[in-house]
């Protein structure tokens, strides 16, 4: 197979044209720039909201919080599916 050379000189530059320029990622002063979507800052004020609330619990529900941690951790904590079909039929039937 012969490959032919370019002959046409406008073809390589209209490629550089499209060509992404490289990212800037440090400013004058040589320090990297960082910068956040939107999504990601409206994800990291609603964690501190939760974390927030949970503040705002009893010290009944921290212990009960506590409690179920440890036994997830520890794979002592079993699920009762017929609680959880119960409580799904409690909401469908509330609709």
């Amino acid at each position: 197979m012969k490959i032919n050379p370019i002959t046409n000189p406008n073809i390589l530059k209209s490629y550089q044209a499209t060509k992404p320029a490289p990212e800037k990622s440090r400013v004058a002063n040589g320090r990297d720039v960082v910068t956040f979507s939107a999504e990601a800052l409206e994800f990291s004020r609603a964690l501190a909201e939760a974390r927030d609330a949970l503040e705002f619990r009893s010290t009944e529900e921290k212990e009960h919080i506590a409690d179920l941690t440890t036994a997830v951790r520890q794979g002592g904590y079993k699920i009762d599916s017929d609680k959880i079909a119960d409580k799904i039929l409690e909401s469908v039937m509330r609709r």
